[in-house]
């Protein structure tokens, strides 16, 4: 009963070093070398395509860091600002139709005058050389936002009431009514009904914007009549372009399936659809694994509809940062499905940054692809020293950059790990039955011998 307990206790002993054993570069399928600046105690880097690609878990706990002297180096993510909630404070505008004879094209060659009093506020219109004009064609429209400190960040345009309306349009901002610039060249204006249900789209974003007057310009020859405008009011975090990642669509059924390659911190999901003037309600479901159950994460409206200045398409479908590698777009089977060819889909996220200590000698390494590897990051105000959430990072925080494409090292680190909880719980068990076997087998030898004492 010795030896057995014996060999236990060295198996477990052996188990737990193995477990513990230091990591090296070496033992990650993927190494990709980075250049750093000089003179910081950290580097920020953003993580490229390849580690998504290369990691071989979902949540990027196999990356490592390490120095030239294969030292592991600390790191940690660097937490993303929230951009300001949609739901941003809104006021009403001053809104003037632009009214031209049927031989002017557009607002663009009219002066414009506003005068306020007491009796309200007037707009005179001329053209350039001081004729006033008049007419009944409206080409676009004039709003006064006043001299409100808040940034704009939205104009929300009410279209009427059961209208059909596909149209686009262009904003100019002044602060003399003289000197425009243009702070949106071409959005979209809808308002379509399809099998039953409303499509509305009358909101146009605006980078955060501090101007007296807008003007609205119709790209088409004539747009919807307007009555209101109101604008959404507040500061905004400007936010830098996603990254993404188109792939092809494979049919299941009424519905269709993509493959991203990887799995990916997704928060946008754009049906591009292969035939204009289609209309197809999708609900969309995601999962990390081929194994796992699809999940529900959103439904929408994908459209691409032709109109007069155009092809008008849907900004896709938002949804809060979710790592998932295949999306699932099921169909609404009453809306007559999207054509003989399948459609694409378009996933955009953006991609996750890391900050570590520049510790050692470079050149610094990302290490990636190791299916035994658990999560080693730390927060970001256990790494750097007076780091503050929604502050720009110290000024001891440099940039990195790539130096070289990732290099294959050991493919084998890709491999399913031993499960070492489940071998130790077998071999327990195996120790354990072997043990009472042998108990059983002494007992029964002991009790031979007192049968045989006994007859004697």
């Amino acid at each position: 009963m010795t030896t057995i307990t014996r060999a236990i206790a060295v198996t477990t002993l052996w188990t737990v070093a193995f477990i513990a054993a230091a990591e090296a570069p070496g033992d990650f399928a993927q190494r990709q070398p980075l250049a750093t600046s000089a003179a910081k105690a950290f580097q920020r880097i953003e993580l490229p395509d390849s580690v998504y690609d290369g990691a071989a878990r979902p949540d990027l706990g196999d990356l490592r860091v390490f120095n030239a002297d294969g030292g592991l180096v600390p790191y940690a993510f660097v937490p993303r600002p929230a951009p300001v909630a949609a739901g941003a404070p809104r006021r009403p505008l001053a809104l003037f139709p632009l009214t031209v004879d049927t031989t002017r094209p557009e607002a663009g060659g009219l002066s414009i005058n506003v005068r306020r009093d007491a009796a309200g506020t007037t707009v005179d219109v001329r053209s350039r050389d001081g004729t006033p004009v008049s007419g009944t064609r409206v080409v676009g429209y004039l709003i006064d936002a006043g001299a409100d400190a808040a940034p704009l960040v939205a104009l929300v345009l009410p279209l009427p009431a059961g209208a059909t309306v596909n149209a686009r349009l262009r904003i100019d901002a002044s602060d003399d009514l003289d000197r425009w610039r243009t702070v949106v060249a071409d959005a979209p204006l809808l308002s379509l009904e399809f099998n039953g249900r409303r499509l509305t789209r009358d909101r146009v974003e605006l980078p955060p914007l501090q101007a007296h007057y807008l003007r609205i310009t119709w790209l088409a020859a004539t747009g919807p009549e307007l009555t209101a405008v109101e604008g959404a009011v507040g500061d905004r975090i400007v936010e830098q372009p996603r990254r993404v990642r188109t792939v092809p669509g494979t049919a299941d059924g009424e519905a269709f399936v993509f493959d991203l390659g990887a799995a990916l911190p997704v928060d946008r999901l754009t049906l591009e659809l292969p035939e204009v003037n289609t209309v197809a309600p999708v609900v969309w479901e995601a999962r990390v694994n081929v194994q796992d159950k699809w999940r529900y994460v959103g439904a929408a409206v994908a459209y691409r509809l032709r109109g007069d200045a155009g092809e008008t398409v849907d900004a896709g479908h938002a949804l809060a940062p979710t790592t998932i590698r295949y999306v699932r777009a099921r169909l609404d089977p009453n809306a007559g499905g999207v054509g003989a060819t399948s459609p694409t889909l378009a996933a955009g996220w953006y991609p996750q940054e890391i900050v570590f200590a520049a510790r050692g000698n470079d050149p610094f390494e990302l290490a990636y692809g190791n299916r035994s590897a658990a999560p080693v990051a730390l927060s970001m105000a256990t790494l750097v020293p007076g780091y503050v959430p929604g502050k720009p990072l110290p000024d001891n925080v440099g940039a990195a950059g790539l130096s070289a494409t990732p290099s294959a090292i050991n493919r084998s680190a890709l491999r399913e790990p031993l499960d070492v909880k489940r071998w130790l719980l077998w071999g327990t068990l195996v120790a354990a039955s072997l043990l009472l076997g042998y108990m059983a087998l002494r007992l029964s030898r002991q009790m031979r011998a007192n049968d045989e004492r006994a007859k004697r």
